[in-house]
């Protein structure tokens, strides 16, 4: 089936950028360049081995592990053990944020002190993922009614199952109370973040002191506030940049900024290309 397109308000995106999953074999090393993605990623090892660097910090990935990657971060890989298969699944924020709205499930790809690593899986584990991921290969491809529905489903599927063999990969639920308040904030500015937002906005608006506000999201989300606000924008920023034709300037206007000089330095800082760079190289219709 052709791919679709799903209108949004701040831009168009591809339905592969929705969520895709794909099953790989490489029978020789290789090497990949740093990934300028924009969604989640769950990559789960079949045969081989490979080594991921993400954000400074490397982790090595062998048969019946699986390794969750935030949006937020960029990575690269290179196999170092052959004959390497793996299933990756791919999706984008929208995923977890429409659909999955248990915090516990959704801090999956969230990159806070309590969760990074990768999980390791018994034989009978693995083998269920694995039936878990042929299904998402399906569904992807083939866009039949509610896929997306489905895929968000067996994401949570897969997500309960990696929770019930290791609680220590997911946030703690100390106070669920505190976790959903936190997720209702982190929520509300994946959705509003071309609107100004401020600390003492933000927590005026949930009635939330804003030093308690700042402490709390810094120790659940894993980034500062306006750090978070920073990562979203410029992974907006990178969907339309990939998905349209708008200009820079205004691209930088739709995410949020009025001032184009910081958000071009910005997103270099992340990126280490401009925008006009960034656009160049992966613009879908240049592809």
């Amino acid at each position: 089936m052709g791919e679709k397109n799903i209108t949004s308000q701040n831009s168009i995106i591809h339905s592969r950028d929705f969520a895709h999953a794909y099953y790989d074999e490489r029978s020789h090393n290789s090497a990949l360049t740093r990934h300028h993605h924009t969604q989640n990623e769950i990559v789960f090892v079949k045969e081989g081995q490979i080594t991921f660097d993400i954000s400074g910090e490397s982790y090595i990935i062998k048969k019946n592990q699986i390794l969750l990657i935030s949006a937020l971060e960029n990575h690269s890989t290179h196999s170092i053990c052959t004959p390497y298969h793996r299933y990756v699944f791919v999706s984008s924020m929208d995923l977890c944020s429409e659909y999955i709205h248990d915090p516990v499930m959704a801090s999956a790809f969230i990159r806070s002190n309590q969760q990074r690593g990768v999980i390791d899986l018994t034989q009978e584990a693995a083998d269920e993922i694995e039936r878990y991921f042929k299904l998402l290969v399906s569904e992807t491809a083939n866009h039949e009614v509610k896929w997306k529905e489905r895929c968000a489903v067996i994401l949570f599927d897969i997500l309960i199952l990696l929770y019930r063999s290791n609680p220590e990969m997911f946030l703690i639920e100390k106070n669920p109370e505190e976790l959903n308040v936190i997720f209702t904030i982190k929520d509300y500015i994946d959705h509003h973040y071309s609107e100004p937002l401020s600390l003492d906005t933000v927590a005026q608006n949930f009635f939330i002191n804003k030093y308690y506000l700042s402490h709390q999201f810094k120790e659940i989300i894993g980034y500062g506030f306006k750090k978070y606000i920073q990562l979203i924008r410029i992974n907006k920023a990178k969907i339309l940049l990939q998905n349209t034709n708008l200009t820079v300037n205004e691209i930088c206007t739709k995410i949020g900024y009025d001032n184009i000089n910081y958000f071009i330095r910005l997103f270099k800082e992340k990126e280490e290309v401009t925008p006009y760079q960034y656009h160049k190289m992966y613009f879908k219709n240049n592809r």
